[in-house]
């Protein structure tokens, strides 16, 4: 019998196959998130499960039978087998993040973690520090590293790393105890300013002004030398001003910034600008004539003058309606100038160049 024309044989064989590449690929997602902690990260997240558990379980009790006879027989529930199995059967289930991590450790522990049980001190003893810093050694004391659990640099006041940064593999069996100092501190125990900080008290630090390479306090003033982009200037570093000379190309605007300046793209229209837009142009193209700060063909400049007359004709007839209407009617006259300075004001503000400008610009040029 053939189903779909394959025989039996290859559809089984085709069907094993796809399943075993499916189970590595599952295999492979489930236990690579277990790489990704360090041992002692894993062995904290297992006793953060454990603990957990027992608390869950802190108000179980023997289901029926003799409650006295169970009590002498079997232990109390509380270190009893059951609540053991009970804890085991849900450790690791209420994690939302490294899950995966966790089933594993407790498989590799479930053993050792019987004998903890089980121990007659287990009441006393902390289960992170018997499992994970004595028993399985994946892990070392608070302020401890390294193979054999080392002390971290502490200063005068028993401060790791003077309250300014970690002990390089703190609390694990890894790395080699100096001090990861946190910004704006430096030395062997963090108790020095590192460069463009200076010290504000006993053992704080805070950065120099932006204008500082180096400092003795706060403020441009305080500079015992001024950064690139700055000048020192009657003892104090001030901004240099980088576009008071040519630094761009031709066809770029130059932006002066605190301490530095940036050159930009003009706008197309634009041979030379001195800003952005269409209106900060300095020279144009042959084509083109530089009018009002804009690169504009003649064609187009003397439509726009021609719109601007039309427009002063209309406004002066608006004014001399106006002023006939003022002789029949000073009120209606009050209302059609308000009107009229509705609609100019309107009419000017959308315009690309208004008729002010337009006429200054005109007068002015002639």
């Amino acid at each position: 019998m053939k189903i779909f024309g394959i025989p039996n044989i290859s559809f089984l064989l085709l069907f094993l196959f796809f399943e075993f590449i499916g189970s590595k690929k599952l295999t492979s997602r489930n236990f690579n998130g277990a790489n990704k902690l360090s041992e002692c990260r894993r062995c904290k997240v297992l006793t953060d499960s454990f603990n957990y558990w027992l608390d869950q379980t802190s108000r179980g009790k023997f289901e029926g039978g003799d409650a006295a006879w169970e009590e002498a027989k079997l232990k109390s529930y509380s270190r009893s087998e059951i609540r053991l199995v009970e804890i085991q059967e849900g450790l690791c289930s209420e994690l939302k993040a490294h899950q995966d991590a966790c089933y594993s450790i407790a498989e590799e522990s479930e053993h050792v973690l019987e004998k903890w049980w089980f121990n007659k001190d287990s009441v006393s003893l902390d289960l992170y520090t018997w499992l994970c810093i004595e028993t399985l050694q994946n892990c070392c004391p608070s302020n401890h590293y390294g193979d054999t659990c080392s002390a971290c640099p502490q200063d005068v006041n028993n401060r790791v790393c003077s309250g300014h940064g970690r002990c390089d593999g703190e609390g694990t069996r890894k790395g080699n105890g100096t001090c990861i100092c946190k910004k704006g501190y430096t030395g062997k125990l963090c108790d020095e300013c590192a460069k463009s900080f200076y010290k504000t008290g006993v053992d704080s630090c805070k950065q120099c002004h932006k204008a500082c390479d180096g400092c003795s306090g706060d403020g441009a003033a305080a500079c015992q030398a001024c950064n690139l982009g700055w000048q020192l200037q009657a003892g104090v570093c001030v901004d240099i001003d980088e576009c008071s000379s040519p630094v761009c190309e031709p066809h770029q605007y130059c932006s002066n910034t605190e301490g530095s300046y940036s050159c930009n793209k003009c706008d197309s229209t634009c041979k030379t600008c001195t800003g952005e837009g269409t209106s900060n142009c300095t020279s144009c193209d042959a084509t083109n004539v530089l009018w009002f700060g804009m690169c504009v063909d003649n064609e187009l400049k003397q439509n726009i003058l021609t719109s601007t007359f039309k427009r002063i004709a209309l406004y002066i007839g608006l004014l001399i309606i106006t002023l006939y209407i003022d002789r029949v009617s000073r009120s209606v006259a009050s209302i059609v100038v308000l009107v009229i300075a509705l609609l100019m004001y309107f009419s000017e503000r959308n315009l690309r160049m208004n008729t002010l400008n337009v006429l200054w610009q005109t007068l002015y040029a002639s």
